[in-house]
């Protein structure tokens, strides 16, 4: 994954979430954003999985600039997966159409092989037995591992995770935690937004920690986690590695 970010702006109401952002990937193969809360990790999620249109700047990802425009916008978000920490499960489906119904409507594919590939995605992730379960009868870590289900099934290029535990307790949290590094030793590339430090120091190779919708540090997470060089990098990990 090659990631090129050039003076990337995002205003709300006038307010800057992302204020002339620069980060530059050369080779990466999981990133980690992380920061303090209101820093801009989750606008930047949403920019780079096309979700969003930025105020100003650009993003490149493997040399291709990411469109400006609605339209071809929506055939890039077509090639890439997202995941949400608050599931976004369709209430009234099942586990199984609510992997298939995106497959059929937005992939195109016929019904059967929606709902064969949904199948084939359910049982890869050891979900089988609750195909026909609607998100109510499945707890908080069964539903996240069908969000992520329902955006590998797509067979994307890259995935987007939005701090995917946040809503989770402990043990769900390392339940989804330890999917996504067995997706990882896959070779799957992905970006992920988290707040745990100890996911993001064995999963990802690379971290880039923004605070105030600016890049304050950015580097191989060994390097970072072991000896962060800017003063609020090394006070955000004290603050959060204390306990």
């Amino acid at each position: 994954m090659r990631l090129e970010i050039h003076q990337l702006s995002k205003t709300f109401d006038g307010q800057a979430a992302l204020d002339r952002l620069d980060y530059s990937l050369d080779d990466g193969h999981t990133l980690a954003v992380i920061g303090p809360s209101g820093g801009g990790k989750s606008t930047l999620l949403r920019l780079l999985a096309g979700l969003d249109l930025p105020t100003s700047g650009t993003i490149r990802l493997n040399g291709e600039r990411l469109p400006d425009d609605e339209r071809r916008l929506a055939a890039y978000r077509r090639t890439v997966g997202t995941v949400f920490q608050a599931f976004n499960l369709f209430p009234h489906l099942d586990a199984l159409a609510n992997i298939a119904l995106p497959l059929e409507v937005v992939h195109r594919l016929e019904r059967s092989a929606a709902r064969d590939r949904a199948h084939e995605t359910l049982r890869r992730f050891r979900l089988d037995d609750h195909a026909h379960k609607r998100p109510a009868e499945l707890s908080g870590g069964q539903r996240q591992r069908v969000a992520i289900a329902r955006a590998i099934a797509i067979r994307p290029r890259l995935l987007f995770f939005d701090e995917p535990t946040s809503a989770l307790d402990p043990e769900m949290t390392a339940e989804v935690l330890d999917l996504i590094r067995e997706l990882r030793d896959e070779g799957l590339e992905f970006v992920c937004v988290t707040h745990e430090m100890g996911f993001a120091r064995v999963v990802a190779d690379q971290v880039l920690f923004l605070a105030d919708g600016r890049a304050v540090e950015a580097g191989p997470a060994a390097s970072f986690f072991a000896n962060p060089q800017t003063p609020a990098a090394r006070s955000f990990l004290e603050r959060i590695l204390k306990y």
